[in-house]
């Protein structure tokens, strides 16, 4: 049997006296400065830069859009006070809040004695006015014209019949006449001194006489016929004649009287309030024997997308002050209306389409345009805001007054552009330029811009469709490892992580 060797015991290790102590703890020191010095060196003289890498992108063509967004409430797209024209004491209410009107409808009334009491005064001053017209139109009745016909005519027969009598009686005494002159011619003739002569001489001077007497009469009676033919005639003229300064008058008392009748009329129209829209009654104030003062126009209509005022004081009482009798909602259509910062309102104008969305309908997107922009800013914060109203280009029985509204306006549009990354494009000194890479060559091209968009640019000028352009590098720092794991986290030396920056 083979003896097992002998295991010699190893020779015991003498230390070094120098290395013992203070003197050990500091040669540790030294070893990892030495250690240190050696991987900064590595990382910062001694290391390669890495290979820079070149984002590019290729101006390409397609559409390049402008939006700006804003958040507001939906408001009914009309609304109006509704108030008496005149005062007065409620005779009656026939609606309450909450029912829907129909354009004509009659709301209310007042108590419209005193109205019609004047109604009825004016009626008659109408009246009245219409009959003294009439009669300076016509001063005489029918009757009483015939009977000045009638004595026109009369007197015309007398003058007829006196003019043939005097001319019957002038003849006869010139036949007379004539017959004595041949007598004297006959008897004096024989014997101018006979008494036949001398009794014929008598005769014919007796008989023209009475012919020169009745020719005297005959024209009297002719003259005085004819006399009472134009009496008769001026007389039917005159009364029958219309006095024009009285005729004058009595048109403008009936046109007086008629005014009145109108005023009168108006006013008693004014005690009943009729609906000016259809809509839905969202504010009343007043009850039946309450007094209430007139609003002059009546019916105040809001621009759309603003508030009417609304009373102070409960709908159904009717007490307190208030700045209208009623108020109607048009609620068959509504108003987006939201506020815009002053920097995207300046590139809102009329008619510019919008999409909008409703918070509490998420599925639902209405087309719109722009209706109004508010000339005057709300400041709030020292926050410059500017009111916007979108009509919906159609309604969805889902909306209701007051939810909200999101709406997306496109305010310029490019279609078929040559379009850029907005990061690709820098402005400097007033030039905007990109930085074109042909043929491994970086070249800074400047060009012009048209629509901006939230991703692209358009591009009018100084570049073409298919051109590379340099995006800006994503920035990166570089991590220092010992055995994969951070010498140092969080502090100076070698930390960090992966960064990007945008162009």
């Amino acid at each position: 049997m083979r003896q097992a060797p002998t295991l010699k015991p190893l020779p015991q290790f003498r230390r070094n006296a120098w290395l013992t102590g203070t003197r050990a703890w500091l040669a540790g020191l030294a070893l990892v400065a030495v250690l240190l010095v050696g991987l900064i060196a590595r990382d910062t003289v001694l290391a390669k830069p890495a290979a820079a890498t070149i984002r590019t992108a290729t101006a390409d063509r397609g559409t390049v859009t402008s939006v700006v967004s804003g958040t507001g409430s939906l408001v009914p797209a009309g609304r109006m006070n509704v108030n008496f024209k005149v005062t007065g004491t409620l005779s009656e209410v026939d609606v309450r809040v909450g029912d829907a009107v129909k354009t004509g409808q009659i709301l209310a009334r007042l108590d419209s004695t005193t109205q019609q009491a004047a109604l009825s005064q004016a009626q008659a001053s109408l009246a009245s006015a219409q009959a003294n017209l009439k009669a300076t139109q016509t001063p005489l009745t029918s009757a009483q014209v015939t009977q000045l016909q009638h004595q026109l005519s009369a007197a015309q027969q007398n003058y007829n019949d006196t003019v043939a009598s005097v001319n019957a009686t002038n003849q006869a005494d010139a036949a007379t006449v004539a017959n004595d002159q041949s007598k004297v011619n006959t008897d004096c003739g024989i014997d101018p001194a006979s008494l036949a002569c001398t009794q014929d001489k008598t005769q014919l001077s007796n008989d023209q006489s009475k012919q020169h007497m009745d020719a005297i009469s005959g024209q009297s009676r002719i003259n005085s016929a004819s006399q009472q033919v134009t009496s008769s005639r001026d007389n039917l003229a005159v009364q029958t004649q219309v006095k024009p300064n009285a005729l004058a008058s009595a048109q403008a008392q009936v046109a007086s009287a008629q005014a009145q009748m109108t005023a009168a009329q108006l006013a008693v129209n004014q005690t009943t309030l009729t609906a000016p829209t259809s809509g839905v009654v969202i504010s009343l104030n007043g009850v039946p024997g309450e007094a209430v003062s007139g609003g002059g126009s009546g019916a105040t209509a809001q621009a759309p997308g603003s508030l009417a005022p609304q009373p102070s004081s409960s709908s159904a009482s009717g007490s307190g002050g208030s700045s209208g009798f009623m108020v109607i909602d048009d609620t068959s259509s509504y108003v987006a209306v939201m506020a815009f910062p002053e920097t995207d309102s300046a590139r809102l104008a009329g008619n510019q389409t919008a999409a909008l969305t409703f918070d509490a309908i998420p599925n639902l997107t209405v087309s719109g345009h722009v209706l109004s922009i508010s000339p005057s800013a709300t400041v709030v914060s020292n926050v410059v805001d500017y009111y916007v109203s979108f009509v919906l280009n159609r309604t969805d029985p889902r909306l209701r007054e007051g939810m909200t509204a999101n709406a997306a306006v496109t305010v310029a549009q490019a279609d078929n552009a040559v379009r850029v990354p907005n990061a690709a494009v820098q402005t400097q000194g007033g030039t905007t330029a990109v930085t074109v890479l042909a043929n491994g060559q970086q070249v800074s091209t400047e060009v012009v811009t048209g629509v901006v968009g939230d991703t692209y640019t358009e591009i009018k000028a100084g570049l073409n469709e298919g051109d590379k352009v340099v995006l800006p590098a994503l920035r990166t720092t570089g991590t220092s490892t010992t055995n994969g794991n951070n010498l140092f986290r969080g502090g100076g030396l070698g930390g960090g992580g992966v960064r990007s920056g945008g162009g």
